[in-house]
């Protein structure tokens, strides 16, 4: 892990990434997130902007959706006009794609099997879950959410292509604080999931068995 320039979760995920045969897909992903955001919305053209991400929402979460934008954006060649049209940051999408073969990288120097999963994103949110379950949330019977980790109250951040969405288990990138706590870039995950990665942890916070 402390190969990678990343927060340890991040590290972990892609250390794991293979077992899920989606290190492809997570090196996409962990760069998305590692640069400032890719999307761009003006206020102004809110109706356009929502027209133009509705090609590109998944409703298994933000992760999926941020890589289904970068598959296209690869697929057009980083083309200017396309990144316009649909309200896509072109710069940092540039620096995603260098972060992205820094991690290549190190990857290869670690011998890490570099292997993608193509349409089968359930073993990407797997993999998500594995990595990154220190930082999931559980729904509340009241609609609300808790973090796990800090059993502090949380809710779907409003940009969020989950936020209409009441899923069971997320887990998400980082925690937003204004008027609420806000979970930012969310992603479906099962509870045998997190269980599986961290059972002693799951097993003190959580009253859910394995089914």
């Amino acid at each position: 892990m402390a190969s990678f320039p990343l927060e340890p979760r991040y590290a972990k995920t892609i250390l794991v990434s293979p077992d899920f045969c989606c290190s492809e897909e997570i090196l996409s992903i962990v760069s998305l997130l590692s640069v400032d955001t890719v999307l761009y919305n003006p206020p102004a053209r809110r109706e356009e902007v929502l027209a133009a991400r509705k090609k590109f929402t998944s409703s298994e979460g933000d992760h999926v959706t941020l890589l289904n934008i970068y598959r296209a954006f690869k697929k057009v060649g980083g083309n200017k006009e396309w990144c316009r049209e649909n309200f896509v940051n072109s710069r940092n999408m540039g620096l995603v794609k260098e972060v992205q073969a820094q991690l290549r990288e190190i990857c290869l120097k670690l011998n890490l099997k570099l292997v993608s999963c193509g349409v089968e994103t359930g073993n990407i949110r797997h993999c998500l879950a594995h990595g990154m379950f220190i930082s999931a949330a559980e729904l509340q019977p009241d609609g609300s959410y808790l973090a796990l980790d800090s059993h502090q109250a949380v809710a779907i951040h409003p940009s969020s292509v989950l936020f209409q969405a009441k899923p069971a288990y997320v887990v998400f990138n980082e925690l937003l604080h204004t008027s609420r706590c806000y979970m930012r870039d969310l992603c479906l995950v099962d509870a045998d999931w997190l269980l599986d990665a961290a059972p002693e942890y799951f097993g003190r916070k959580l009253h859910i068995t394995k089914s």
